[in-house]
């Protein structure tokens, strides 16, 4: 696999948000998926292309179906959940860790939801927001699940909602050290984020302790505004949900002064004790423009790229926060303004940005039709399914071997999220290593060989689990014609054409050595012949060939 050597975009981004209007193909709508989805099959790009840009970004930003929760996959000793029954309302039992379940079930259950999600765009909102809250060291399975599913839930919803939603949330009380805030010690941590990372970020210092956006003296008065809230239930034996409340005598009663930032207002909600007052400081940090401006140049450097030059900056990030604001902060309308722009589809943009772990990994498996031709899916939670086991087993595999890559969904490397989203220059550089490029190689090389093997259920034997090659090639247009196949392939997982040269080598790959015409006899005699060995085998290896070269190119790192 060849180093991707470059990030530059080929010409300068001239359009903005105005409503697309040129030409409606494939290579728009599988641009179009490949940033929405995780691994676009070519059915959802046929379909794209049917139902035009309107109807499908409908469907794309349709109110979602969120996932099955997890199951218990394996476990006996657990008294309370029998296997294939869920956890997550479930309290711990004395004496038992059951997080030696609970822990390989949520990243089984997460892994498996990616390589088998609907055509929605919910699993991507669901990781944008999981790297923009950055949370790691959440250790309660049960807390861990909440937030996942919160993401799930309402990740397309109001991005005021969920700032609300997530300032009181368990996971992030325990993360922060919010359950513990108190008048007597109100705890900074989450305040301090609330401003730098999660709304209206900091802005270039103005003068010692005085950002462009807010000053250091904000953070001890929405510190104190925040105080009082609890957790009961993580790791209780008796209780069964994990959940925040509000214990008024820990709250700080008095006023809060905030700077002149925010134009020195006071909060001083004495109704229910003070509880609603987290809700007033986040009112007055969304009454700000800034703060609709800093949640649109996340958007754009998750969807589109990372480079926001003044340009963009006036005709993309501008506009764009003026959707949000107008739409009462609803997200919605204002991803649908960014995937209808001119500019979404501009050249410069398709094809630029280096894909993350998940993102390389997906695109490889989900093309490929998953695992469903095995029975590998979560559709049958229960003990009688053979397959529960080896499903989670194989989504808990993917999760380890991502966790190799350096992306692990549960374990962001600090508050910020992923460095490849924020962090100058280097930006999505940063997924590429000499350590991460030789286990993408290594997960390529198993995808395109034997398959990745996991345990079977019955036998307690590790198998092999091979994507079906045959099937993917079969639903091309013309899989008899070696270079058709190549050419279709190509449009299928990669952003952008391919030099000729490297068309024909990828065409040498699949055909080894034999001429064109000998591809058609042998893959007719194989699709007439599917169970002798002597005759499928040969045509078998010669398109895992062609599949290894094809994502070993540098190109398929990007999207």
């Amino acid at each position: 696999m060849n180093t991707v050597t470059t990030l530059t975009a080929p010409s300068a981004v001239v359009s903005g948000l105005d409503p697309y209007t040129g030409p409606w193909n494939h290579a728009q709508a599988a641009h179009l998926l490949r940033r929405t989805l995780f691994g676009p099959k070519k059915s959802e790009i046929t379909e794209t292309i049917g139902l035009g840009m309107s109807n499908a970004l409908n469907q794309l930003l349709a109110d979602p179906v969120p996932p099955s929760p997890p199951v218990n996959h394996f476990f006996t000793e657990d008294p309370n959940v029998p296997i294939g029954a869920t956890w997550i309302e479930s309290p711990n039992v004395p004496g038992v860790e059951v997080g030696q379940y609970r822990r390989p079930s949520l990243r089984g259950w997460y892994w498996q939801n990616l390589l088998h999600h609907d055509f929605n765009i919910m699993s991507r909102m669901t990781m944008f927001w999981i790297n923009h809250f950055g949370m790691a060291d959440v250790s309660e399975q049960r807390s861990q699940y909440q937030y996942i599913n919160l993401f799930n839930e309402f990740g397309t919803g109001n991005y005021r909602t969920m700032i609300e939603k997530i300032t009181v949330n368990p996971g992030m009380l325990e993360f922060l050290g919010g359950k513990d805030s108190n008048q007597w010690n109100p705890n900074e941590n989450y305040a301090r984020e609330l401003l730098e990372l999660f709304t209206i970020q900091k802005g270039p210092a103005v003068s010692q302790g005085d950002y462009t956006f807010y000053t250091e003296d904000d953070i001890v008065p929405i510190a104190r505004a925040l105080t009082g809230w609890r957790i009961r239930g993580s790791w209780s034996t008796s209780r069964g949900v994990v959940e925040s409340y509000f214990y008024e005598n820990w709250h700080d009663p008095d006023p809060k002064q905030l700077s002149y930032r925010f134009d020195n207002v006071v909060i001083n909600n004495t109704s229910n004790g003070g509880r609603d007052e987290y809700k007033d400081v986040i009112a007055v940090i969304f009454g700000k423009e800034e703060t609709a401006r800093s949640f649109c140049r996340e958007l754009y450097r998750f969807f589109v790229y990372y480079d926001i030059t003044p340009q963009i900056e006036n005709d993309v990030i501008g506009p764009l926060a003026q959707v949000l604001i107008a739409a009462d902060f609803e997200i919605r309308p204002t991803l649908r303004a960014l995937f209808g722009s001119q500019h979404f589809y501009d050249m410069a943009v398709r094809g630029p940005l280096i894909k993350s772990p998940y993102e390389f990994t997906v695109s490889m498996a989900r093309t490929l039709g998953g695992f469903g031709h095995l029975g590998l899916d979560l559709a049958d939670n229960t003990n009688s399914n053979p397959q529960l086991l080896t499903a989670y087993q194989l989504g808990l595999s993917h999760h380890w071997r991502n966790s190799g890559m350096d992306m692990d969904f549960l374990y962001p490397p600090t508050v910020a999220g992923w460095k490849a989203y924020y962090q100058s220059p280097g930006y999505y550089r940063n997924w590429i290593g000499s350590a991460t490029l030789k286990q993408r190689k290594k997960l390529v090389n198993s995808y395109t060989g034997a398959g990745i093997y996991t345990q079977e259920n019955n036998s307690g034997d590790y198998l092999p689990r091979p994507f079906d090659l045959f099937q993917f090639v079969a639903d091309l247009d013309d899989p008899y014609e070696a270079a058709e196949l190549v050419a279709e392939s190509v449009r299928i997982f990669l952003p952008r054409e391919l030099h000729p040269n490297q068309l024909y080598s990828l065409k040498q790959q699949l055909l080894d050595g034999q001429m064109d015409q000998e591809w058609r006899i042998q893959y007719t005699d194989a699709r007439a012949n599917p169970f002798t060995s002597n005759i499928v085998n040969p045509v078998r290896n010669r398109l895992r060939k062609f599949f290894r070269a094809l994502f070993s190119l540098a190109e398929f790192n990007l999207m």
